[in-house]
């Protein structure tokens, strides 16, 4: 069963090679509105910045121009307020409006790497130069010291379910595991011999998987109650991981890299868990699961092509969806999985069904460069766009049905 905790977007399926994010960068981000039209469930696309202007004037609503960096954004759990970051402060933004959604928090900690919210979004992340801060996003307080140990940068952030635990991940090649109510220090796990690029714990905080680089390509999974490895490394592909992903039970850990073939483990094991899936042709840049773990989404690098996989069969649900002109890097799910997202470095994002596997209306253009994260709100009614051309896109979804 499916439980509430499952359907949380915990932010989990990163891609952590696809691309390179520069921290820091002081750019406009431009929130678009996406206007359903009124005969069918299709998407317009959004204006350039002269048409913006000609639309302001008629009145044109949803819209307004704020700072943002390439690739940095964090959606609160309750899909209501998304960060970004603006040099070293982050911004909270009002996704119903494209307003101010909470006050400025002035991280001071140099370079900001990377933000996540805890999972009841109580406590807001920011992780820069061998340092975390932890935050209480409402009054933009700092919610007790700077929590200090790392070398170098921090690169990940991710937080148990039951918020009883933060984990960081950096370039040191450790994850330090942290109490976020107390700024405690829990323990330190030497995970990798080279920088850990990811961490992201399972549906029940019980294991973390992390994701090597440099010269450890590998992904590895641990006891988070013990900070004992679970099994020995697990090998993906040769070359770099580009993605790793719990299935929402649990069960499953998914991870890709630069061959075509995602591997799967039993999480609680570490064995392999039935046959591996082989795409069109790799790498594999990103996957992610959708509601209850029954479809997994995984990019295809050398065509340009998304594969839906049903999980129980392992055998693609739909035809190859197919239309970016490039490599797509981003994907999410709504709530309820039947619509996904996807970003490429086309520029583009485009929404399918995911029982027909077919496009919902045009694509959503407005990006220059490739798009590196997106977001859905859990009532499937904004999207949140990231790319290369530091800019950060907010459009309204038209609703295709309601969110179970």
């Amino acid at each position: 069963m499916t439980t509430k905790r499952d359907r949380k977007d915990t932010s989990s399926d990163y891609a952590v090679g696809g691309h390179r994010r520069r921290a820091g960068w002081s750019v406009a981000v431009a929130l678009v509105g996406l206007l359903a039209l009124a005969a069918a469930p299709a998407h317009a696309t959004p204006r350039t910045t002269s048409q913006e202007q000609t639309a302001d004037a008629a009145g044109a609503r949803n819209r307004s121009v704020v700072p943002g960096s390439s690739g940095l954004i964090a959606l609160r759990p309750d899909g209501k307020v998304f960060a970004t970051v603006n040099k070293a402060v982050v911004r909270q933004w009002n996704t119903a409006t494209g307003r101010r959604g909470g006050p400025n928090l002035a991280a001071g900690t140099g370079p900001i790497y990377t933000i996540a919210f805890s999972s009841d979004g109580k406590l807001l992340a920011v992780a820069g130069h061998s340092a975390v801060s932890l935050w209480d996003p409402t009054i933009g307080q700092r919610n007790g010291p700077v929590l200090t140990g790392h070398v170098g940068p921090v690169r990940s952030i991710s937080f148990s379910s039951t918020g009883r635990l933060m984990a960081t991940a950096g370039d040191d090649g450790t994850v330090r595991l942290w109490n976020p109510t107390t700024g405690a220090l829990v323990r330190t796990i030497e995970a990798h011999s080279g920088p850990v690029r990811l961490v992201t714990f399972s549906a029940d905080g019980e294991r973390l998987a992390t994701a090597g680089a440099g010269d450890d390509n590998t992904v590895r999974l641990w006891q988070t109650s013990t900070g004992e490895p679970i099994s020995e490394p697990l090998a993906v592909n040769p070359g770099p991981v580009y993605a790793v992903s719990f299935s929402p039970g649990g069960r499953l850990l998914a991870a890709s890299g630069g061959g075509n073939v995602v591997r799967l483990w039993n999480a609680a094991t570490g064995a392999p868990a039935g046959r591996s899936l082989t795409s069109s042709a790799g790498p594999v840049y990103a996957l992610t699961f959708g509601r209850g773990g029954r479809l997994l989404a995984t990019s295809s690098g050398g065509d340009n092509t998304v594969q839906l996989w049903n999980m129980a069969t392992r055998r693609p649900a739909t035809e190859p969806l197919a239309g970016h002109t490039g490599p797509v890097r981003a994907m999410r799910f709504n709530a309820n999985g039947k619509l996904l997202a996807t970003g490429g470095d086309d520029g583009t994002v485009r929404l399918w069904d995911t029982a027909t596997g077919t496009a919902k209306g045009e694509p959503l253009t407005g990006h220059i460069g490739a798009v590196w994260a997106l977001r859905i709100t859990p009532d499937g009614k904004r999207l949140i766009t990231a790319g290369a051309d530091s800019k950060v896109r907010l459009w309204r979804v038209a609703p295709q049905q309601p969110v179970i």
